[in-house]
């Protein structure tokens, strides 16, 4: 029942038919079922290939050829819309054609064996990271507690699509004519060969996407139709719980006020005469943190020394620190950042409580 709520739901969004408590129901669904972007990107096909919607001519058309297939089930709509006007119903008109499409559409397509169905999953769990080839010949780093699915077979898609959750490096393997996307729960990363990290922990409040090299074409889940593209050196962020801070001219309008999204220019951490790319120094087994607090360092700390942290004292969360870390242990770390302020702490096993 799910997949004809998704269909349902995808056909409102692009006719610009749905409310915002539509458009969360969506992407909570499209969440919970990763294998339903198979019905997001078939619509979005039929949609970019056909006219737009509100030209009415050619959706009345098409709502005719679909009302003469289905006559049976349109019998008694007819009699009662006669009088209706397409120009006003157009839009409703264009939803119903395009569930048509997409309902008759998706049978071939399941046929054909083209939908989205991830049979292989690659996970990296807390304090560990891993570098993966995936079978077309993209590099991936894989960073702790993140896990990467994707079809065996993907080298044979017309796009490669790969769902994201946790934080990955991305190095593709540049197909012009195979597109390379990579979905998470709340943005959509599309490329041809570039490189670049995406950072989307489900308990994190912000989504990151960084461009090292090439370009990419970025989009909220929810607002799909809108398009970012990012250059070289640029960080794409979407904060949750915040007031709305546009930065560039590019980012989306109209939204939700408890939603920022930034775009800035990557800036590096200086220590001594060494400079780190904080959004990437993961790779190389560096953590890299520059002036954020222990609050904001608790899950970093947590998928890095897979521990649990408990602060017994409020004012140490707001502690903030710059430093670069690499094969220290967490007990190593911990002191070392007792030299710039006073906290302790107690360690044992995978507990760790700061007071």
């Amino acid at each position: 029942m799910y997949k004809n709520r998704i269909i349902e739901l995808l056909a409102r969004k692009l006719a610009c038919e749905a409310t915002q408590s539509e458009l969360e129901e969506l992407n909570d669904l499209i969440t919970k079922y990763p294998d339903s972007v198979y019905y997001e990107e078939f619509l979005a096909q039929v949609w970019e290939n056909s006219d737009e919607p509100t030209d009415v001519p050619d959706v009345e058309q098409a709502y005719l050829q679909h009302k003469f297939k289905f006559s049976e089930e349109f019998s008694q709509t007819e009699e009662q819309s006669k009088s209706f006007s397409f120009k006003k119903y157009k839009n409703i008109i264009a939803i119903a054609a395009v569930l048509l499409v997409v309902v008759a559409g998706s049978l071939f397509y399941f046929s054909r064996g083209d939908k989205f169905s991830p049979d292989t999953q690659i996970v990296a769990g807390k304090g560990i990271r891993k570098k993966i080839k995936l079978p077309d010949g993209t590099m991936v780093w894989l960073n702790s507690d993140s896990k990467l699915s994707y079809e065996s077979d993907i080298n044979q898609k017309k796009r490669r699509i790969v769902y994201l959750v946790g934080e990955a490096f991305f190095d593709v393997a540049h197909r012009q004519s195979q597109s390379f996307i990579v979905r998470t729960d709340k943005i959509c990363v599309k490329v041809l060969g570039t490189a670049f990290n995406i950072k989307a922990y489900p308990i994190d409040k912000k989504s990151e996407a960084t461009l090292i090299r090439g370009s990419i074409e970025l989009s909220v889940n929810d607002r799909s139709e809108q398009k970012i593209l990012l250059s070289p050196s640029e960080k794409f962020a979407l904060v949750e719980d915040k007031k709305v801070t546009r930065t560039k001219s590019n980012t989306l309008p109209d939204l939700p006020k408890d939603i920022t999204l930034m775009i800035q220019h990557v800036v590096p951490v200086r220590i001594g005469d060494t400079e780190y790319i904080e959004e990437t120094s993961w790779r190389d087994s560096q953590l890299v943190f520059q002036n954020e607090s222990l609050e904001d360092l608790k899950p970093k700390l947590e998928r890095w020394f897979n521990v649990q942290i408990k602060f017994e004292i409020e004012q140490s969360k707001s502690y903030r620190f710059t430093g670069v870390f690499k094969n220290e242990t967490l007990e190593e770390t911990l002191k070392a950042m007792q030299l710039i302020k006073p906290f302790k702490f107690k360690l044992k096993e995978h507990d760790l409580i700061i007071y």
